[in-house]
């Protein structure tokens, strides 16, 4: 069959789905893998061996800087809808991710006046393919799926299932968000314009899929009534040539710190966790690889003798070599000290994931990225900047799965001190226990059926779905 991927152009969503790509490829289906391939993104995709669609002109800027980009939700329209819907505390982060976080890089590549969605379902239309696996975050696969009679399903990649999981509690209170003056479901009216350029339906099928590939583990994905099909995550980063230090015996228990690939390329400093974690380290007998840009050590006044910087290193390279993995609690970090039996340390705070407005711009400080941006997406809003949380979104998911599992702790490097981050970093380096809920980790993410062995279902799940078009 003939089977039509897309990504969001960032290695943080083609890392997780060129297993799934490489799987069905193997099994002799005919692959493509459709994106904007601008500047920064066109050799990741054509480095991993599958035959790429150009959305759009690769020239030109991506739709988040444009200057007629969209601004993410401000606090007070976020917290309106929390109030509406009568979120508890830890639901409302999880709207807060959705809302603020992902709503408008959704929009951004569903927009009707750029070429993205619509050269997308031209070639869908052309090429006809079978099933189009699409990510949540590069929404218009589903409609070039609909246009060109495809059957869809989503692939979750590193995120919960945020769109999902907040349906029904839009739905369940309508009446109410619309007397509040609230549009209803925030992403089903972004998807709404170019649906309708193409005379397709938004429904729940079109919003979510007619299944879900989650390649997260149970324990960290979110209940929702969409019909979910597991997957291994198979840890990848780009190929490199093999560092021989990587493959000698290490003289002292190795640590990794990575700080991700979500922020490196746009956030100086790291709100002081790294120079915190460097002095902590620093008088300990470890080695500490430490895969950071300069851009995350921004700040960092002196970095400590048994410290190796290195810029890129892949983490299915590095961790097999380590004892401990510090890390920010992305999912894509996370998932391959999972699959290296590696116990965790994973950063996190107390703090909101809400991102807040500060002003004057020109604060060059760790967390602040541009808002150039009014709500609508009309009107500038001078010399202003987003704050970051001190923290991945997903960090307190991560913490409390590792916990709970006994492969790791969570680390509040904001409050401990460094004498109780480095008594924290022994304990889970020496600790027997630590090690073998990793185990347990590895174990569970091993049952899970690996990209090939879901391989059957896509066909099958195909077919069914095509007697449903």
């Amino acid at each position: 069959m003939r089977v039509l991927l897309t990504c969001y152009p960032a290695n943080v969503h083609l890392y997780p789905i060129a297993p799934i790509a490489w799987a069905l490829q193997s099994a002799g289906h005919e692959v493509r893998i459709a994106t904007h391939l601008h500047e920064g993104f066109a050799d990741a995709l054509t480095r991993i061996g599958l035959v790429p669609v150009s959305l759009g002109n690769p020239n030109d800027p991506e739709p988040v800087f444009r200057e007629d980009a969209g601004m993410s939700a401000m606090p007070e329209e976020v917290d309106a809808y929390a109030k509406v819907m009568g979120l508890d505390p830890e639901e409302r982060e999880h709207w807060i991710c959705f809302y603020q976080y992902l709503i408008r890089p959704i929009s951004d590549y569903l927009r009707a006046d750029l070429p993205y969605a619509g050269d997308l379902v031209e070639f869908a239309r052309k090429w006809k393919p079978d099933l189009v696996l699409w990510d949540p975050v590069f929404a218009p696969g589903a409609v070039a799926a609909a246009a060109s009679g495809a059957v869809h399903a989503r692939f979750l990649g590193s995120m919960l299932d945020w769109p999902a999981f907040f349906h029904n509690k839009l739905e369940e209170h309508r009446t109410q968000l619309e007397a509040a003056g609230l549009v209803a479901n925030p992403y089903a009216e972004a998807m709404r314009p170019l649906a309708e350029r193409y005379g397709v339906t938004v429904d729940k099928e079109l919003l979510y899929g007619q299944w879900t590939v989650d390649p997260l583990p149970d324990g960290i994905r979110l209940p929702t009534d969409q019909p979910k099909l597991p997957v291994r995550w198979v840890p990848y980063a780009f190929a490199e040539t093999a560092q021989p230090w990587l493959y000698e015996r290490p003289e002292r228990p190795r640590i990794a710190l990575s700080l991700g690939e979500s922020t490196r390329r746009v956030v100086n400093g790291d709100f002081g966790r790294t120079p915190k974690l460097f002095e902590a380290v620093a008088d300990l007998d470890v080695e500490v690889i430490a895969t950071l840009n300069s851009r995350q050590l921004d700040g960092v006044q002196r970095i400590p003798d048994n410290v190796r910087v290195a810029e890129w290193l892949p983490l299915p390279q590095l961790l097999p070599t380590c004892s401990l993995h510090i890390h920010h609690g992305g999912s894509g970090t996370a998932m391959p000290a999972v699959a290296s039996k590696v116990p965790q340390i994973v950063t996190d705070t107390d703090e909101s994931n809400m991102l807040r407005l500060f002003t004057p711009a020109g604060n060059s400080g760790a967390g602040m990225i541009s808002a150039d941006h009014d709500v609508d997406g009309s009107a500038a809003v001078a010399e202003a900047t987003w704050e970051l949380p001190a923290k991945h979104m997903m960090a307190p998911w991560w913490s409390r799965y590792v916990t709970k599992h006994g492969a790791g702790v969570r680390m509040n490097y904001q409050t401990m001190s460094v004498e109780e981050i480095r008594k924290q970093i022994l304990d889970v380096l020496h600790g027997q226990s630590f090690r073998a809920g990793a185990d347990k980790l590895h174990d569970i993410w091993l049952a899970t059926p690996s990209p090939n062995e879901i391989v059957p279902a896509l066909e099958r799940l195909t077919v069914e779905g095509r007697g449903r078009i």
